[in-house]
């Protein structure tokens, strides 16, 4: 007969033995420390539960954290950033409209094919017109027609096997040419030698005519500058039709390398004139002016020296002029049509003031001759140099149209700006709300429901909308006056919008495009110097506003002559090294001894200054940001402070559980040890009746 005992008496503890729970006594103990165990474990299970709550906490603020990010975020353009091109100040953005327009009545191209306009922050506001008169091309040549172009250049130009041989130079870079190259050979060679650092700017092709009939086109990289080829030997640059005098001359010049040539503004030339417009060069002065009979004269000056004397009569046409003038070294003149309209053209070689005087006939008046408007040249077609901040992108050339490039500030980018503004603030609204006692429930209520740090956060942002914008126009200190406004809380059906903003359109418009300036003032940190010399370039969070403003006095090191020696504000601080103001060159920072504590300056004049007047505004958006900027310090800022706090207690509480968790592991191994001798001498009791059952059943057999 064998025993037959339940799995549930099976026990098998941490160290891998099997254990009989209850086979002798016919209790479980097994379960019995498990209940004694589960008992021990609710203090334990209440710090899990504890750390479990803080975990969910830390995770609600790391939430809450990202949402003030993105409001900061959302207010880094806003505040008045000092940046050098002021690509941090929205409100410096600006874009561009061009139109185009004409005096002879003819139809102007669309701006859009003539000119692409690229402006960045640092460009001024305001209208400057252009015309394009040329655009840049590139430089291109060819060579002579060869019939194939893959036989050798002797054979493919018709002379004997191999005879053309030898090297010439592009731009510097020498060129061998094989007795066996082939065209295609040779138009691979020159563009390998157009790689690396040493690029000779110049790339070959081959344009294939018909089938026996190849020409070789070289090409410059970059518009309006001539490539150079030279330096031959063996007669190559001959051979191959590009040059029959060594490359002073090119024999099939497809494109001279042309400059871009512009009119801006209107702008004049000091050493070029021109003449009114006549029908015909050829006509005597005297059948459209009224020039005496006899003989006249002028005399023409570059930047006062004289340059010759032009003699002629009235009896002379235009072209006359122009041949007299150009008799005279220093000074050239043509006669220029274009349609219908001739002028007579005057500059001075060398570029001088050009001047009229001892004018006997008084021709300048009589022929109209005027300044020419000045001609802008680049090598480009992108010219970037021209108007500060502006890059333009020449298309197409058209003479006589004007193109008008209105330069603004970009509206569009300023009222994205705020509304990206609105729905950030809305979302970090909305997380204080799930968490706030005033307006949900606290069974519905988050993690953080009631928690100082939603409070606190909630009255920081409070105190900053409510106290208004400081040194700007009354009409403009609070968001309401530019259609930035709270919900009205009675008309909302989800208590999680409650004083959320919300942004009338009309309103904000009219705003922006009437009261721009006094837009910005609202949002952003205004600084003023009765000093141009006196530049902000820089602030942070502690600048108090003083109606009065504040009084800089600065010290120049004159022999030094590049830097300030020592600097006070409003006659606080009277060397550099008290707290006051630190000069680190002509940079200016100011201490925390006064008001005005956090500008940096910068001084770009050499001499020493007195009393110059500094006011500044602070508006809404520099006070939030740097309150979020205190907020989201990763040291000591309310939200990291928190994370840090409940991340310590859990450590500390993770460390108590660990401890009380190894005594109650320890007192499991007491109790299943305990219970087991207990089962031992159980057993052995049980042995010994049931030995001393059978001695009795079997003396009583004995009786019987």
């Amino acid at each position: 007969m064998s025993d037959v005992f339940a799995t549930s008496t099976l026990r098998t503890d941490e160290s891998g033995r099997v254990r009989f729970s209850g086979i002798s006594s016919g209790i479980d103990f097994g379960q019995t420390v498990e209940d004694l165990i589960a008992a021990k474990r609710i203090p334990v299970d209440r710090i899990e539960a504890d750390i479990s709550s803080n975990q969910e906490k830390i995770t609600a603020l790391q939430e809450l954290r990202t949402l003030l990010d993105g409001l900061q975020s959302s207010l880094s353009g806003l505040y008045g950033a000092r940046t050098v091109d002021n690509s941090g100040d929205i409100f410096s953005n600006k874009s561009a409209f061009a139109t185009t327009s004409r005096s002879d009545g003819q139809t102007a191209a669309q701006a859009a094919n003539l000119i692409g306009v690229t402006v960045s922050p640092s460009a001024s506001s305001g209208i400057t017109e252009v015309e394009i008169l040329q655009t840049a091309r590139a430089h291109r040549i060819a060579s002579d027609s060869f019939t194939s172009t893959t036989d050798d250049l002797g054979t493919a130009s018709g002379g004997a096997a191999g005879s053309v041989s030898g090297t010439f130079q592009i731009n510097g870079t020498e060129i061998q040419v094989l007795a066996s190259d082939s065209l295609n050979d040779l138009a691979d060679r020159i563009n390998n030698a157009n790689t690396g650092t040493n690029a000779t700017g110049v790339s070959a092709s081959i344009v294939s005519v018909s089938s026996n009939e190849h020409i070789l086109v070289l090409t410059s990289d970059a518009t309006g500058v001539n490539m150079t080829i030279d330096s031959e030997t063996g007669g190559v640059l001959t051979s191959l039709g590009i040059s029959a005098d060594g490359g002073t001359t090119f024999t099939n010049e497809l494109q001279a390398a042309l400059k871009a040539q512009l009119h801006v503004n209107g702008l004049l030339s000091e050493s070029a004139y021109q003449s009114a417009a006549v029908t015909d060069p050829t006509a005597a002065l005297s059948s459209y002016t009224s020039i005496g009979a006899g003989a006249q004269s002028f005399e023409i000056r570059a930047d006062g020296a004289l340059l010759g004397t032009v003699n002629y009569t009235n009896a002379d046409s235009l072209s006359d002029l122009a041949s007299t003038i150009n008799a005279i070294a220093g000074v050239t003149a043509s006669v220029e049509t274009v349609g219908s309209e001739s002028r007579l053209k005057i500059s001075a070689d060398g570029g001088g003031a050009v001047s009229f005087t001892a004018d006997s006939g008084n021709a300048v008046t009589e022929l109209g001759l005027a300044q020419q408007k000045l001609v802008i040249e680049r090598n480009s077609n992108t010219v970037d140099d021209l108007i500060e901040g502006v890059t333009l992108d020449l298309f197409q050339a058209e003479v006589g149209t004007t193109i008008s490039l209105d330069i603004q500030q970009d509206l569009n980018a300023v009222k994205t700006a705020l509304q990206d503004f609105v729905v950030a603030y809305n979302e970090v609204k909305v997380f204080i709300n799930q968490n706030s006692p005033d307006t949900v429930d606290p069974t519905e209520g988050g993690v953080l429901f009631g928690s100082t740090v939603v409070s606190d956060l909630e009255s920081r942002l409070s105190s900053i909308i409510g106290s208004g914008a400081e040194g700007v126009n009354e009409a403009f200190t609070v968001f309401q006056q530019i259609g930035i406004e709270f919900v009205d809380n009675g008309t909302i059906s989800d208590p999680l919008l409650a004083d959320t903003l919300t942004i009338d359109d009309a309103e904000l418009d009219s705003a922006l495009l009437s009261n721009i300036d006094d837009v910005k003032s609202l949002f952003t940190f205004g600084f003023s110097s009765s000093d141009p010399r006196v530049s902000l370039i820089g602030f942070d969070g502690n600048p108090q506003y003083s109606e009065t403003g504040y009084k800089l006095n600065i010290d120049f090191d004159e022999v030094g002559g590049n830097s300030v020696a020592s600097a006070n504000i409003d006659g606080a601080g009277a060397g550099s090294d008290d707290g006051s103001i630190t000069a680190n060159g002509r940079i200016l920072t100011v201490g925390d001894q006064t008001g005005a504590n956090g500008l940096r300056l910068f001084y770009s004049g050499d001499s020493d200054l007195s009393d110059v007047q500094i006011d500044f505004t602070v508006g809404l958006g520099a006070k939030m940001f740097f309150e979020l900027d205190n907020l989201l310090d990763p040291t000591n800022g309310l939200v990291e402070g928190e994370i840090s706090s409940l991340e310590d207690q859990n450590t500390v509480a993770q460390e108590r559980a660990g401890q009380m968790l190894e005594r109650i592991e320890r007192e499991r191994v007491r109790l299943t040890e305990r219970f087991t001798r207990l089962e031992a001498t159980l057993a052995s009791l049980d042995s010994q009746m049931q030995s001393l059952r059978a001695m009795i059943d079997a003396q009583n057999s004995n009786n019987n």
